[in-house]
């Protein structure tokens, strides 16, 4: 495709400086509900802060999209049940919560490596 941008700018940041990842833009019709719009994302991430907003009981409703495939940002919309939690709240809730299963994951791993090498006697 001639209009599509090189594949490496899709996760390469060419500038830091110029590079805001992360936005946010409250809901200008209801106080509780925001989208967060990720930068150089895609369904990997979109998906993951989806489901794991959805386990929170405070959150009425979690979604994200892609706006276009030549786009590469991730747009992650949440709305809680009241005003008490703020869309922030919950984001940052499950950035920790994603953040502390990885480092269950990891150890898992690497528990699991280490077993395998000490038995092969490696």
């Amino acid at each position: 495709m001639s209009n599509a941008p090189d594949r490496f700018l899709s996760w390469r940041w060419e500038d830091e400086a110029d590079a805001e990842r992360l936005t946010y833009q409250p809901d200008s019709k209801k106080p509780n509900a925001g989208t967060f719009v990720m930068k150089k994302e895609d369904h990997t991430i979109g998906n993951l802060l989806r489901m794991q907003m959805l386990r929170d009981p405070g959150v009425r409703y979690a979604g994200y999209r892609l706006p276009h495939p030549l786009i590469m940002e991730c747009h992650v919309r949440v709305e809680t049940m009241d005003s008490k939690l703020t869309p922030p709240q919950v984001f940052e809730s499950a950035l920790a919560d994603l953040q502390l299963e990885a480092e269950i994951l990891e150890n898992k791993f690497d528990a699991a490596i280490a077993e395998f090498e000490h038995n092969r006697g490696i």
